[in-house]
């Protein structure tokens, strides 16, 4: 599965464009979080692998921003483990381990629809971003989730 960003204008919102998306080009998708109002939106949906591209087309068609969002990222040197952020993870996307160590799952977090581990931690060794990046390590070191 494959998680991607949909950006709505104002200009657009009010249009049925998910549903027309899933309906005319057979799309399966799975809505993770939305935030939408009169003034635009954003909905973070996940895709089967194989249906990226037509899933993309789609919206890009209607004028949707499309984005393969990273989500956060997490400086493993400024990061304290002391677990401020894992209480507030309304998605169980943050786990303690057997050595207390806080670990972050990439496959359950949901970015910039929440950010409340953002906010929560002491040392700002997590960060919110909208860009795209693979999995694995970014530019500067830093593990992306």
């Amino acid at each position: 599965m494959v998680r991607i960003l949909l950006r709505f204008s104002e200009k657009i919102v009010d249009q049925p464009i998910i549903s027309q998306a899933v309906l005319q080009h057979n799309i399966t998708l799975n809505i993770i979080a939305a935030r939408v109002n009169s003034h635009g939106g954003e909905v973070l949906v996940e895709v089967p692998s194989s249906d990226v591209k037509k899933t993309v087309k789609a919206f890009k068609e209607k004028g949707v921003i499309v984005s393969f969002p990273k989500l956060i990222v997490v400086d493993d040197e400024k990061c304290l483990h002391c677990g401020a952020c894992f209480s507030l993870c309304p998605v169980d996307a943050i786990i303690i381990k057997g050595d207390f160590a806080v670990a972050f799952d990439r496959e359950r977090c949901i970015g910039s629809s929440c950010g409340l581990c953002v906010d929560a931690c002491p040392a700002r060794a997590i960060t919110l971003t909208r860009e795209y990046e693979p999995l694995g390590h970014n530019s500067e070191g830093k593990k992306s989730i």
